[in-house]
């Protein structure tokens, strides 16, 4: 995706076009798993603050260009993407070797059946498990 491309994403999501921007979604658009607060802050190897990056990160995903991950590590890991609600459903494989954590499209979602008077607001489906890659 060059600048031109990323421009328009950032203009249909309506927000600003900035240089941090610009970096952040070239940076999610070229990793193939989710990434931490320290993984983006190293990718981008710019000064930006702290305050700076989170406020982007959760403006990027109030906008539907990134979710936010609990593998419960602690750490909150960012994917590109919309959240896997209704209709984008999708679960997260998290290695156990090298706790990387990665997007699984393509998995049927959970049918799950809730008792009644329960209303499930969100429902995240985590695999542990080694990756090809280890």
């Amino acid at each position: 995706m060059d600048n031109q491309q990323s421009e328009q994403l950032l203009q249909r999501k309506g927000l600003k076009k900035t240089k941090l921007r610009h970096a952040l979604i070239q940076h999610f658009i070229k990793t193939q798993h989710a990434q931490s607060y320290a993984d983006i802050k190293q990718a981008l190897m710019e000064a930006t603050d702290k305050s700076t990056l989170y406020r982007n990160l959760t403006a990027f995903e109030h906008a539907g260009l990134i979710h936010s991950i609990n593998d419960y590590s602690g750490v909150t890991k960012y994917a590109f993407g919309e959240a896997p609600i209704q209709g984008n459903e999708h679960a997260h494989f998290v290695c156990e070797c090298c706790e990387t954590v990665y997007c699984m499209d393509g998995l049927a979602p959970l049918q799950l059946d809730i008792p009644k008077g329960f209303r499930a607001k969100r429902v995240q489906t985590i695999i542990r498990g080694i990756c090809a890659d280890c």
